[in-house]
């Protein structure tokens, strides 16, 4: 059996759809998986057992891409297709079965899976493999509690400071020498960041993860205690690895894109999503500013995260 997935460009997106992967590849045990996806969200995908192809496609002028893809998959008889893009590609190519996901605005991304696709969706997974989970159990310690920050994003209006996460660690670190921070994000985010989040830090008490792929950072965080970051990919990766969070939200919809673990937490800035709706966005600047160091750690000290 082939079966054909047309993938979100997006990390985040392709994450919170690897329940409907698992689906059917549990269903489907001698089913080969063909990916199409973006360049950021490929890895994803590595190590998982089923895959046969991955198609990458960047975009280009004109939707002139779509080309690519067409030639790419074109010829072959599909057995099942599922696009979470909501392209028309399926209607070009053989196929018995054929499923197409279009978003909506109102509830949860993992729980509009589930009603259309009709079954728990909400089981999502990121593969690791050996060699990144020994790196793991190589350098984490029985001795600390490990929190995964993220201080990044792919847009600026909902990064929270940069100042406040270093304030937020050094508060944390003085009432808890039992904790260590594994800081994530991409190679060009350590450039922007990782000076700035350590001021003041002993570098006993953090691990710098910037640059690290990403299923080597799921590995991380399969062995870690919180995530700690903005509404971002890897929020979403928090979940899939079953990792508890506390996820910071202002300008991006929180009864969308909010973590569906259990115990985990949205705060979000004293304004409503539908305020940020209301207004014109400056894309320059943040917009996270109303939420403060004192609510997030009251928020671990309530929930016993440092315990």
């Amino acid at each position: 059996m082939k079966i054909l997935i047309i993938s979100s460009n997006l990390i985040g997106d392709t994450i919170l759809s690897t329940g409907v992967i698992k689906y059917f590849s549990n269903k489907n045990p001698e089913a080969k998986f063909t990916f199409v996806i973006g360049p950021s969200a490929k890895s994803i995908f590595k190590n998982f057992k089923s895959v046969e192809n991955i198609i990458t496609v960047s975009k280009k002028k004109y939707n002139m891409h779509w080309l690519d893809i067409v030639s790419n998959c074109y010829g072959k008889k599909w057995d099942i297709i599922i696009d979470f893009r909501s392209s028309l590609l399926s209607y070009f190519l053989k196929h018995k079965k054929k499923f197409i996901f279009k978003k909506k605005n109102n509830i949860n991304h993992v729980y509009q899976l589930s009603d259309y696709f009709g079954f728990d969706c909400s089981d999502l997974f990121i593969e690791t493999n050996t060699e990144e989970e020994k790196i793991v159990a190589e350098e984490l310690s029985n001795n600390f509690k490990y929190f995964v920050i993220f201080p990044g994003g792919n847009w600026e209006p909902k990064i929270w400071s940069i100042k406040k996460y270093n304030s937020l660690l050094i508060k944390i670190l003085s009432q808890n020498e039992n904790i260590k921070f594994i800081l994530v994000g991409s190679k060009s985010e350590e450039k922007i960041y990782f000076n700035k989040i350590t001021k003041n830090i002993d570098s006993k008490y953090t691990i710098n993860l910037f640059g690290a792929s990403l299923t080597q950072t799921a590995a991380y965080m399969k062995k870690s205690n919180l995530f700690i970051g903005n509404d971002s990919g890897l929020s979403h990766m928090a979940s899939a690895t079953k990792l508890r969070s506390i996820v910071l939200f202002g300008p991006t919809n929180d009864m969308i894109y909010g973590p569906i673990m259990e115990e985990s937490q949205v705060i979000r800035t004293k304004e409503s999503y539908e305020y940020f709706k209301r207004i014109n966005i400056d894309k320059t600047k943040s917009y996270m500013d109303s939420i403060d160091v004192e609510k997030i750690y009251n928020t671990l000290k309530k929930k016993n995260y440092c315990e």
